[in-house]
This record gives C-alpha cells, sequence and structure tokens, in this order.
C-alpha cells in the first residue's frame, strides 16, 4: 500500500539479479570516479576493492530472501579477526551454498536473549549489528569508535513498536483465539496478554524440523564461528560471542501480521499456510511490482506455480528454501485455527 514501516524487514530485497551483482557496474563507477573525482575515489577505494570481492558470493535462488549470512562468511574470510585489516586472499574456506534468510523486524530485538535465528548470538548486541562495519572499517580502531554508539542504535532499536493493524477484527473471535493461542503457543512464543511473557525458548531441530540448512552450516563450516569467537567482537567489557545449537529460537510474534512471508527462510506466503501446512505451496509466486496483502490469510497474495526456473519462483524444494516443519497448527480445527489468526492480528 506504499507505507513506510520503521523496522519492518524488507523482503522485496533482490539478490538473484545477476545483472544487478554483477561488478562490471562497480567497475565503471569506479573508473568513472577515479577520472573526474580522484579525491573522491581515494576515499572511496577501500569499499570498491571490498565490495568487487564479496558481490559475486551474494546470488540467492529466488527474489525476495537475503545473503547476509553469507555476507558475513565473505568478510570475515578476508579480514584480520585481530585487527579487522582487509586480506586480499581469502583466509577460510568460503563454501558454495548461499543460505537464504527472511529479514527480521526490528522490533522484536527488545524481547530476545539471543540474536539470529538460531540464537547463537550471546552477549552484547550491539557488537553483532556493527558487523557490517566489516564491509568499510579500516581497523578495530575505527570499530572502537562506532562501537561507542552502539548503545544509542540499541536503545533506538528497542523503542520501536509494531504497527497496528489497520482494519477491524472480530472480538469475540480474538477472545477466542487468545485462549487457543495461550493453550497451544505460548509456551513457546510467549504470552502477549495481562500476563505477558517470553520465554526465550530454543527449540531443537528434532522438535521444529524446519530447514536446517541454516544452524547446521555452523557444524559444518565452523571456521567462521571460531574467527568470530577469536575475534575484536568478543574482547573488552561487553564483548560477544556465538554458540552453535542444533535448532531455532521460537520468535516473539509482535507485529506478526504484518512480516510475511513466514519460517526463517520466508518460504511460507501467509500465516493461514503457516497453520495449516498440507495448504503451503511448493512452488509460489508473489507480484513484486504490484504486491497485494491478503488481510484474511494473513500474508502475500500469491499463485501457485507448477515448477520452479525462476528467480520470481520460490522453489521450496532446493537445499535451504524448505517449508517445511512448524506442524503445530495443523492439529487445530478450521475453527480454531481462524479464531488464532484472528488473535494473531492484535500482538
Amino acid at each position: 500500500e506504499g507505507k513506510l514501516y520503521i523496522g519492518l524487514g524488507n523482503s522485496f530485497a533482490d539478490f538473484s539479479d545477476r545483472e544487478t551483482m554483477n561488478n562490471d557496474r562497480l567497475v565503471k563507477a569506479e573508473k568513472f570516479l577515479k577520472t573526474l573525482h580522484p579525491k573522491k575515489y581515494r576515499a572511496a577505494a577501500p569499499f570498491f576493492e571490498v565490495a568487487k570481492t564479496v558481490g559475486p558470493y551474494l546470488y540467492t535462488e529466488t527474489r525476495g530472501v537475503n545473503a547476509a549470512d553469507r555476507l558475513a562468511a565473505v568478510l570475515a574470510s578476508h579480514r584480520d579477526p585481530v585487527t579487522f585489516q582487509w586480506q586480499k586472499e581469502a583466509s577460510l574456506d568460503i563454501p558454495d551454498q548461499v543460505i537464504p534468510t527472511d529479514v527480521p523486524a526490528w522490533w522484536i530485538l527488545k524481547k530476545k536473549n539471543g540474536i539470529f535465528y538460531n540464537g547463537f548470538g550471546r552477549g552484547d548486541f550491539g557488537r553483532f549489528l556493527m558487523a557490517s562495519n566489516l564491509l568499510t572499517v579500516k581497523d578495530t580502531s575505527e570499530s572502537a569508535e562506532v562501537d561507542r554508539h552502539m548503545p544509542d542504535v540499541l536503545a533506538y532499536l528497542r523503542s520501536i513498536q509494531p504497527p497496528p493493524y489497520p482494519r477491524a477484527t472480530n472480538p469475540e473471535l480474538v477472545t477466542k483465539g487468545r485462549l487457543v493461542f495461550n493453550d497451544y503457543c505460548a509456551g513457546c512464543h510467549g504470552r502477549y496478554d495481562e500476563a505477558a511473557q517470553y520465554p526465550n525458548l530454543l527449540i531443537p531441530q528434532s522438535m521444529i524440523q524446519t530447514d536446517s540448512l541454516l544452524h547446521s552450516a555452523n557444524y559444518s563450516n565452523p571456521q567462521f564461528v571460531e574467527w568470530f569467537n577469536r575475534s575484536w567482537f568478543t574482547t573488552g567489557d561487553h564483548p560477544a560471542r556465538l554458540e552453535p545449537y542444533k535448532g531455532y529460537i521460537a520468535p516473539p510474534l509482535d507485529g506478526i501480521w504484518i512480516t510475511a512471508p513466514y519460517l526463517h527462510n520466508g518460504s511460507v506466503p501467509t500465516l493461514e499456510a503457516l497453520l495449516n501446512s498440507p495448504v503451503r505451496p511448493t512452488y509460489w509466486a508473489r507480484d513484486f511490482a504490484n504486491p497485494v496483502y491478503d488481510y484474511q490469510s494473513v500474508g502475500w497474495k500469491y499463485t501457485v506455480k507448477t515448477a520452479g526456473g525462476s528467480n520470481l519462483i520460490y522453489n521450496t524444494t532446493l537445499p535451504g528454501y524448505s517449508n517445511q516443519g512448524h506442524y503445530f497448527g495443523d492439529g487445530l480445527s478450521g475453527e480454531e485455527r481462524k479464531a488464532v489468526i484472528e488473535y494473531l492480528k492484535t500482538l
């Protein structure tokens, strides 16, 4: 609907466009700046070097998912963990696979004691948020300066509230949905009524059964966890650390009505499909040019496809893109599911 909501993750980013991610454009921009604005070029030269290195690694199979984990791996491979100085050659093996993620909303950060989908980021959240600083930082002296401002950044992020559902809800159905939710869902996702609480539960893979590639990569490629845990990020009086876990954290559901698509890889287009796994499409597409939100099923209006083969089609048969797992809603009746969805609109 053309509205801007501060803190809502961008599910329209396109890391699948080979033309956009191609280094040829960067090279042309670099030559242009070097010729016409030598002084500006000297300031931008470190960025160009890093961008040309990481760009080719960030391709995803479909539009709408994020390549943040891949970016972090490439940057770690080219940064000295102690000094953060750039190294032209990669010092760590970089896996071939790009694992997709959906960008989470900022407003849930305030409730969490572990950052990232698998909750393996522990300690000072500011250190994790400033990891993007590795794109342009010269060394840890610059990182220390950024670090001094991170408490203000965190305070701002924790002040953000989700937007209220913009349409009328059915009070009777909301009341029924709250009761069902508190019985079946609150144990993992917390309560949002007068007894509000959030448990920060880590759910093992054997129970959640969603796509495991994101958390299992920390075990199949431990070099990146090891890099972080011996890096500057773990030093000082407010260190951070990574503690891998074979599963995912059950996230807070504040503002869930607006955070489609669902699951950590954005593989499920609506809340209705999330809570009723048999109707989840194997191949589906949404209109990125003229997106329409489905206020009944709560999520993006989509078209079911018969096969993949396009970066505009979400193919759940690909590694990392599975829409399996989180089957807890399947045990609800149709009326119970409808009531829970109505209640979720109010969070």
